[in-house]
């Protein structure tokens, strides 16, 4: 039985779509997208190869915990171009922290943003998380800008907590309150 992926939409925005990570979604293609250097090169992924089989661990393991939700990211073609998840979700604190990969590179401009602030408005309205934070390599550039232009508020830096081929990096600390993100969305 073939599944109509379009009819799991969650999270609908104007250009894409957040759906459940199905099992299905496991394939070549996102095994390429994780394991991908040069695409990766500043996100924790990618520093050893992925397997099929650790992927579908992975896969296990978040869908049993009640504490991380995995999204597929797709385009209204129904074309699958990343995924995303809220994690680390702290119930008793109400916050947790967030990642995104758009695997597909020459998809949709804009699909890290939007995806970004569908994970906000199911974070804050439909959660009552209180805050949601990253953490991103400070030379990933394109990623700090995307956090920045869906609402996110760089809150502090670790020095040289990331490394990558032979060299360490500094990483800033993007967050948002239900408050901060309540005043972004009435404007």
């Amino acid at each position: 039985m073939k599944i109509n992926k379009k009819k799991l939409a969650f999270l609908k925005g104007k250009k894409i779509y957040l759906r459940q990570f199905l099992k299905t979604d496991i394939s070549e293609k996102y095994l390429e997208w994780i394991n991908s250097f040069k695409n990766n090169f500043f996100l924790e992924t990618g520093r050893i190869p992925v397997s099929h089989y650790d992927l579908q661990n992975y896969f296990k393991e978040n869908t049993k915990s009640k504490n991380s939700i995995l999204f597929a990211i797709c385009d209204y073609k129904n074309k699958h171009i990343g995924n995303c998840s809220i994690s680390q979700i702290d119930w008793f604190n109400r916050k947790c922290s967030y990642g995104r990969l758009i695997g597909e590179k020459n998809s949709i401009k804009g699909a890290g943003t939007e995806s970004l602030e569908l994970m906000q408005k199911f974070a804050f309205l439909d959660l009552n998380l209180n805050s949601m934070w990253t953490a991103v390599c400070e030379k990933n550039i394109a990623s700090i800008k995307s956090n920045i232009k869906a609402g996110m508020i760089k809150t502090g830096y670790m020095k040289e907590a990331f490394y990558k081929s032979g060299k360490f990096y500094n990483v800033t600390i993007l967050s948002i309150t239900k408050r901060e993100y309540l005043k972004k969305i009435r404007k």
